[in-house]
């Protein structure tokens, strides 16, 4: 509702404070602990029997002045109208979701080392688990480049889905908006089916044209898993990464296979800004997609 002049404090209002005295038969003045502008904001029983401001006291400031002093032994004591406690401090296990607003409560709110247990089940999106990642897709049929890296960045989470080349597909490093082609060394250990379902051929390479490197498997579809991180011995001018990761080759020989890399990138000239995929020859078809910090 409107109010004219201040608007008073809102708030929840307390018990009014209560006062006891010992009644001795002869005294008539007592000292009030919150001080009253006059009778009528003072509540006095004796005996349990409410007395009539005015008439049975007065009171003024911190000075409460019985008419008659009361008998020795009653009952005797005060409420104080005047002091209706107000506050804005709420009460211990006083608040019910009911009174939050939807989506109104932030990370500064929540405590850090919170138990997993306290999760509610069901899909969490990623941004809710570590929003200090950043997350991005491309479609490798039209754009074969992230860009926009921030500098300084230590971890490149990279997954890619059914892409498909011609020739052997490359990870490789972006500095000054340019693509990295040199310092790389990348093994490849493989297995894969030959016609049964059963890992009977294996093998290796060892490969300089990128950080990670899954082969050459033709029309087969690849899907690969990596992480790149950062030499932290290495500064901003002339970075080096290590990376290791698991590819899958869908549909290779009938059945498919699978390997793992481990590359390294021993000096980037510059600072990290992109991740690029480069084929041999051209990458027909597959999804890409990054996650950094």
């Amino acid at each position: 509702m409107p109010f004219l002049g201040t608007t008073p404090t809102q708030g929840f209002v307390g018990a009014n404070p209560k006062q006891s005295f010992t009644a001795n038969g002869s005294t008539t003045v007592f000292t009030l602990t919150h001080p009253v502008a006059n009778a009528n904001d003072l509540e006095v029983f004796v005996g349990n029997v409410r007395q009539e401001p005015t008439a049975a006291y007065s009171a003024a400031g911190t000075t409460l002045t019985m008419s008659e002093a009361p008998a020795t032994g009653l009952n005797f004591y005060v409420i104080n109208k005047s002091q209706a406690q107000v506050t804005t401090t709420l009460g211990a296990n006083s608040v019910s979701t009911s009174q939050l607003i939807n989506a109104n409560v932030t990370d500064a709110k929540i405590a850090s080392g919170v138990d997993a247990s306290k999760l509610t089940t069901g899909d969490v999106p990623f941004a809710q688990l570590d929003n200090t990642f950043t997350k991005a897709t491309i479609d490798l049929s039209s754009t074969t480049v992230f860009t926009g890296i921030p500098v300084g960045v230590n971890i490149i989470h990279l997954a890619l889905f059914n892409g498909v080349s011609s020739g052997d597909i490359r990870i490789r490093l972006r500095t000054g908006g340019s693509t990295v082609t040199s310092n790389y060394f990348t093994a490849v250990s493989y297995m894969y089916t030959a016609g049964s379902n059963s890992w009977t051929s294996t093998g290796g390479l060892n490969l300089t044209t990128g950080i990670l490197v899954p082969g050459n498997w033709g029309t087969a579809k690849q899907n690969l898993n990596c992480t790149i991180v950062r030499n932290q011995t290495s500064d901003d001018s002339n970075p080096a990464f290590s990376a290791f990761g698991n590819v899958f080759y869908r549909d290779y020989n009938t059945h498919g296979g699978g390997g793992y890399m481990q590359g390294i990138q021993t000096g980037l000239g510059g600072a990290l800004d992109g991740i690029s995929f480069n084929s041999s020859n051209t990458i027909a078809s597959g999804k890409a997609t990054i996650y950094y910090r």
